[in-house]
């Protein structure tokens, strides 16, 4: 707790002295001590001990906040973290900027106090996030060993960091811990995306015909994955009570995520906005038989559970889950489909890339964007835009190319 000393300065006149403890000067690297003074006016030292309590809650009290004592670690921490981040973002988006927060930005700011960070300091962190070194991701060599991955960070990384420093100084400056914000001078980091890869039309069948040979489970779901553009979240959130065999409807409404801290969760889809996310699809009619098989073998699995034993007290029956109920971990789809891939020797292209699939295959068969934007579950068509730009403008010069060729036909058949 702070401690506080009156002095007697003459004619009525009292310094007042606060000592908030010490801290270590980033420029010297030594201990200093950290203190507070105010002169006031005072009849006695009664009246004197009476302003140093107001004056001790005034630069300690609940909710004031002064940049010169307040470090950059301890506002992440004690401020931004517990009072917005918890608090507003999802729990898969929270453990990213767990991970980063601790990998590279807090190390990064330790020695500095809020007020000290300036413009440049971020600069050159994000600036140096695009050197060599600064991947941390492990993977294991053919001896087995766990070794960090080679090469830069994605500029995508290099911007989600800018994104968490632009939010914490954004509730800094709410909070009025800052009064100007050092982010407003940075630029968002600028990258190239990196081209996406998808199947060809051929490359599709082939898939499916490989999948013939496959459990009922991963048939179903890599089937919708193409054909439907689900997420991994929202493929392993699909419940049976989903789907309407009779309108051959399935309704996108859930999504299952999982983290270290959190475990599993079960919750609306919170990608963008929650609301264009929550959809109905029509799903193709040679899918449902298979769908009605694999719900009555889950039917058969949860008999033969105990009500104890299952996950949840049985409170979901999805597509994607163990004998108890207990929905598979985010991981599990991806490492079957790297096994899947090598087995058939298929061209590699990573599980989400089938959502690009489905989206390019429906470009290039005229489909319009506005559908194709309300089947993957976009805010809006201009994100559609923006991700398929490429492949709509192939589709479109296509499609003119077809047009100026019929109406060429059609002015040389007029000719004769």
């Amino acid at each position: 707790m702070a401690k506080g000393y009156v002095r007697k300065r003459g004619n009525n006149k009292w310094q007042l002295e606060v000592d908030l403890g010490s801290y270590i000067d980033p420029k010297t690297g030594k201990r200093k001590r950290h203190k507070k003074y105010k002169t006031v006016t005072a009849k006695n030292k009664t009246e004197a001990d009476k302003k140093l309590i107001r004056f001790v809650y005034e630069v300690t009290g609940e909710g004031y906040f002064e940049p010169e004592k307040m470090w950059f670690v301890d506002f992440v921490e004690k401020e931004y973290w517990p009072k917005w981040a918890k608090k507003n973002l999802a729990h898969t988006t929270l453990d990213t900027y767990r991970r980063y927060l601790d990998a590279r930005i807090l190390p990064a700011f330790k020695y500095l106090r809020m007020d000290q960070v300036k413009p440049k300091h971020i600069m050159d962190f994000l600036d140096n996030l695009s050197e060599e070194g600064m991947r941390l991701d492990k993977l294991r060599d053919k001896d087995g060993k766990l070794v960090t991955k080679q090469g830069k960070l994605s500029g995508a990384t290099i911007e989600y960091h800018h994104r968490i420093l632009k939010s914490i100084f954004k509730f800094a400056i709410k909070l009025k811990v800052l009064k100007e914000n050092p982010m407003d001078d940075i630029e968002k980091p600028k990258f190239k995306n990196k081209k996406i890869e998808v199947y060809t039309l051929e490359e599709a069948s082939k898939l499916i015909k490989c999948l013939e040979s496959e459990p009922l489970h991963w048939r179903i779901i890599i089937k919708l994955a193409i054909t439907a553009g689900l997420r991994r979240s929202e493929l392993l959130g699909l419940e049976f009570k989903h789907f309407n065999y009779e309108n051959k409807i399935m309704h996108v409404e859930q999504a299952v995520t999982y983290t270290k801290d959190e475990g599993y969760q079960v919750h609306e889809i919170k990608k963008g906005n929650g609301e264009a996310n929550k959809r109905d699809i029509v799903i193709s009619e040679s899918l449902i038989p298979e769908i009605k098989k694999l719900e009555l073998q889950r039917k058969k699995e949860r008999i033969a559970i105990q009500d104890k034993d299952k996950w949840e007290k049985g409170k979901y029956n999805f597509l994607l889950c163990d004998e108890t109920g207990k929905p598979y971990h985010p991981s599990a789809i991806k490492n079957w489909w790297q096994r899947f891939i090598k087995r058939h020797n298929l061209k590699y292209i990573n599980l989400h890339a089938l959502r690009h699939t489905s989206a390019t295959l429906l470009i290039n068969e005229g489909v319009h964007a506005k559908i194709i934007s309300e089947r993957l579950g976009h805010s809006n068509i201009k994100t559609t835009m923006n991700i398929y730009g490429h492949a709509l403008r192939q589709a479109d010069e296509i499609a003119t190319a077809k047009l100026d060729a019929a109406l060429s036909l059609d002015k040389t058949d007029h000719g004769n």
